[in-house]
């Protein structure tokens, strides 16, 4: 962006644009009767809402305006009746605590303002009210706006624009904006807009109704030039804040479009696609300039239909990557030569020598798109929402082909550039390969065959316990072995190791027979210790890979890098053979480093198979998104995690702690061998979950004891194979076991990281807790309270409330059933019940959770059989003993005394929805229901 540009100015007439051509389209699909239903429905009413309000300062009887206007909403068709509206006002009515100061707010709130300043404060003065008597999740500060502004719409149509929760919707896409937490500041926003870019409130709310029922598919010209705008930046003298709100608007448009057009791609492709959206950055640092929409096929690293547009037009066509690894557009090539499809070319990514350059920027390292490319010129003629299903289903053959079996290249062309990105991503060599080295000869010292015999036991038993120059897990058998040895026994353990490291003969050979001869072999003495005696003393040829299977062994390695297997009858050999195989593989990138190989491998085995070229999908958003709640909720629990490595989810039942736990941990953690989940109850034991003796009986029938690792255990000796990768632990209904006796020194060990300790079962083996393993537990409050938790376990934990009605979770059911069109009324029911229930109980911990309601085909009969098999029995135990208060919250009960809160008497209304009667093509769409 040139120094003379005010981007303030620009990204005024960028949403003028756009907004214009919706209202182009709107203009051209709208009948003009249905237009001007505000004149038609309640511009007559207007009046009428000035009476009331009048008579409300005149006698200052709140229970009188508010039955008043009760009646009044729902005696026309006035979009005010349902949850964001007139439930408000009775709800005021209802909790206030001083009903004067409730007169007062009301009369301020409801009356015109004089200018948009006032209108600002007096929404911050009625949300802050909100807020002070709210109960549960009701009434909410966010209402204001609009409880505020239709009353002022009534009054000033063509001044003051009514904050309908729709035209909200539309104003975020229009603009790329959501990110308000002053109701005020929220309002002047719309207000800007109506007056500014619309210069019409009346027809701003009407394009946003129709918008929002009609999910239209709109192109204009306006998009390439938002992605000109960022194409043009200059990196050295431009700020990228400049740049955030026009890639917001960017992807805000994908987010829209991906999943209203998902079902029809999914149909015309002839499968099941899922719409993904890009990150609003680039690079960490810089703003998007592209615009881009996949519908992906399923586990597959980007393979689907592709919308991307930039500043000189837009590519419809096939994203066709199956994989991403280096290579990959040549390979697919082929295939396409055998399923070309007239129209469709190649078409180069920005960083792509494949393919016809036609402007991209964006994009992955060599990728491109098998696509047509249209121009911006010739938008104004083309139906977007048809090329596109056109083109899913012109690409659905080869869409076929490519995905029947991923296409791998037994080369390993990408070789070069993995070794490039770990070097780069680590920093290789690094301080700690540094220390790994020195750990090496410092072990090598003590192993030396004139030295061996003179070491202590305890710094021998460090070589294998400490992890220092590669892990081999934990070793207790091996250690009591060695530990428990008389002079003599101890003698023939030394002259094992001395044989293993510089015995004659082949080392195959000496693998073999240390594990197998009754000579040489030792209780607790295998492969892994084994092979880290070998590369310690031998570094030149022996990898600190030490297991020969598992997550992070050899052969998962050789499978990776497209290496045969070994073929060879002994444990020996094989892993002779696979050490060998892959110290070949990897010596020119690392010569004569068999270490440096080591670290290259571990750093391989943990990356996604399919690694990501470009900042694509935001992970943080997919799984708000999935959750449904907001990105930065998912973020501070993230940072809670990474300031202590350890926090609770606590709450009443079924408000989704161990789903969004285990979400969470699938987003922070993909492999599912690094992030276990552990239940505790009333028995479980240290023993079940650390360590303890086990019996076990031998081949001759003799029962022995043997020291078996639990859950916790086998995660630290994977944290301890794999420094610097992140593990996780979920501990489901953490406080239902005694916590003191469970974890015994190991709450010590969650403050104090990297700190050895001498355990129940190793006090000569000190144990550490690796600070790479993070701990998510869950706390059903239901069961037993926050406040009976240990101290000690409240000060090492951060505590996250869970509560249905407040936080994160406020309103989740709502955008869930809004999501799966599921009834609305059905949360605000839930919401109501839940308010009954913390002021019958004096706290919020024993709320109905949104889980219970969250099944498709919702109705009444079904929402009844839910009410009696699931909340009843829960109301019951609640209340046992006091059959009256259980009464108040049988279904019927709680049904009709929601209708006559919500507005809608019981006398002749059929359910809940019922008298909602304003026109769906008109008028639904901006009623006060969210």
């Amino acid at each position: 962006m040139s120094g003379t540009q005010d981007p303030a100015s620009l990204e005024r007439e960028f949403q003028r644009r756009w907004h214009e051509a919706h209202v182009d389209r709107w203009e051209k699909e709208t009948r003009p009767g249905v237009r001007g239903w505000r004149a038609e429905r309640l511009t007559s009413h207007a009046e009428e809402a000035g009476g009331f309000l009048e008579e409300l300062r005149r006698t200052r009887d709140l229970d009188a305006f508010q039955s008043g206007t009760d009646h009044w909403m729902r005696s026309f068709s006035s979009g005010y009746k349902g949850t964001a509206g007139q439930m408000i006002i009775n709800q005021i009515a209802r909790q206030a605590p001083d009903r004067e100061q409730a007169v007062d707010v009301l009369l301020d709130a409801l009356a015109t303002p004089a200018d948009i300043e006032d209108a600002c404060n007096k929404i911050r003065r009625l949300a802050a009210y909100l807020e002070s008597i709210r109960e549960g999740g009701q009434p909410s500060g966010k209402r204001a706006p609009f409880v505020a502004s239709y009353y002022w719409a009534l009054d000033q149509p063509n001044r003051w624009p009514a904050a309908w929760p729709r035209t909200a919707k539309y104003l975020a896409y229009a603009t790329g904006r959501d990110d308000f937490d002053d109701q005020g500041d929220r309002y002047l926003e719309l207000h800007r807009f109506a007056m500014e870019i619309d210069g019409d409130p009346v027809r701003l709310e009407e394009v946003a109704a129709w918008w929002d029922s009609d999910s239209p598919v709109v192109l204009d010209e306006v998009l390439c030039d938002r992605a000109a705008l960022r194409e043009e930046a200059n990196k050295e003298s431009d700020d990228p804040a400049r740049y955030l709100q026009n890639a917001g608007a960017l992807v805000a448009v994908s987010s829209y479009l991906g999943p209203v057009l998902k079902n029809a791609v999914s149909d015309a492709a002839g499968r099941t696609l899922a719409a993904k959206k890009p990150s609003p950055m680039w690079t960490g640092d810089w703003p998007r300039g592209d615009l881009w929409i996949d519908w992906r096929v399923a586990n597959t690293y980007g393979l689907g239909i592709r919308l991307w547009l930039n500043s000189h037009g837009i590519a419809l066509g096939l994203r066709p990557y199956v994989d991403g690894s280096a290579g990959a557009t040549g390979r697919i090539q082929q295939a396409i030569d055998s399923a070309r499809v007239p129209g469709y070319e190649m078409l180069a990514g920005g960083r792509s020598s494949t393919g016809r350059q036609v402007g991209f920027v964006g994009g992955g390292t060599g990728e491109g798109v098998y696509a047509r490319w249209i121009e911006r010129s010739d938008f104004a003629r083309l139906d977007l929402r048809e090329e596109i299903l056109r083109t899913a289903r012109d690409m659905a053959p080869l869409m076929g082909v490519l995905s029947g079996d991923p296409i791998v290249d037994a080369e390993d062309d990408d070789l070069a550039e993995a070794v490039a990105r770990f070097k780069d991503s680590t920093g290789f060599p690094t301080p700690s390969y540094e220390q790994e080295r020195a750990d090496q000869r410092e072990f090598a010292q003590m192993l030396d065959a004139e030295e061996i015999e003179l070491v202590d036991r305890k710094d021998l038993r460090r070589i294998w316990n400490s992890g220092r120059y590669g892990g081999t897990g934990p070793m207790p058998a091996l250690n009591i072995s060695v530990r428990d040895a008389d002079e003599a026994e101890y003698q023939r353990i030394i002259s094992t190791f001395s044989y293993i490291c510089w015995g004659d003969g082949p080392p195959a050979e000496r693998i073999d027979r240390v594990l197998e001869d009754d000579e040489l072999r030792v209780s607790g003495l295998g492969e892994s210790v084994v092979m880290k005696l070998l590369a310690v003393t031998h570094p030149d040829r022996f990898l600190t890979v030490y297991p020969y299977g598992g997550s992070q062994g050899k052969v998962k390695m050789l499978r990776l890098l497209g290496l045969p297997l070994p073929d060879a009858s002994s444990r020996g050999a094989l892993q002779v053979a696979a050490n060998d195989a892959l110290r070949e593989r990897l010596d020119r990138f690392f010569p004569d480093d068999p270490l440096g190989i080591g670290n290259f491998l571990y750093w391989f085995v943990e990356q996604p198979e399919l690694p990501e070229t470009e900042q694509d999908s935001d992970p943080y958003d997919e799984l708000a998104d999935e959750l449904l709640v907001e990105r930065g909720f998912v973020e501070e629990v993230v940072a809670l995690l990474e300031e202590k490595k350890q926090v609770v989810f606590y709450g009443p039942p079924g408000t989704g702690k161990t789903y969004f736990a285990r979400k969470l941990a699938e987003m922070l953690v993909p492999d599912a061998e690094r992030r276990p989940i552990v239940q505790f109850h009333p028995s479980t034991s240290y023993e079940d979950f650390f360590e303890g003796y086990r019996p076990e009986v031998d081949s001759a029938g003799l029962m022995s004891y043997r020291l078996q690792p639990g859950p916790l255990a086998e995660l630290a000796a994977r944290a301890g194979d794999a420094p610097g990768r992140r593990h996780l632990m979920i501990i489901d209904e953490i406080n239902r076991a005694n916590l003191p006796k469970v974890l015994g020194e190991l709450l010590f060990l969650f403050e104090y990281r990297d700190t050895p300790v001498r355990t129940l079962y190793r006090p000569d083996d000190p144990f550490e807790l690796p600070k790479d393993i993070w701990f998510i537990g869950t706390m059903n409050t239901a069961d037993r309270s926050i406040a009976l938790v240990d101290a000690a376990l409240r000060r090492r934990f951060h505590f996250i409330p869970f509560f249905p009605e407040s936080g994160p979770l406020e309103g989740l059911l709502g955008r869930w059933l809004e999501r799966e069109g599921e009834p609305a009324w059905i949360g605000d029911l839930v919401s109501f019940v839940n308010t009954e229930l913390v002021r019958e109980l004096g706290g919020p911990h024993l709320q109905l959770g949104p889980s219970h309601f969250m099944t498709t085909g919702l109705d009444e009969a079904k929402l009844r059989r839910i009410w009696r098999y699931d909340v009843e029995p829960f109301i019951e135990d609640q209340f046992f003993g006091d059959p009256e208060r259980v009464d108040r919250f049988r279904f019927d009960r709680v049904m009709k005394d929601f209708r006559e809160v919500a507005g809608e008497g019981s006398d002749d209304a059929s359910g809940p929805n019922a008298g909602l009667d304003v026109d769906v093509r008109t008028a639904s769409g901006i009623d006060g229901t969210l």
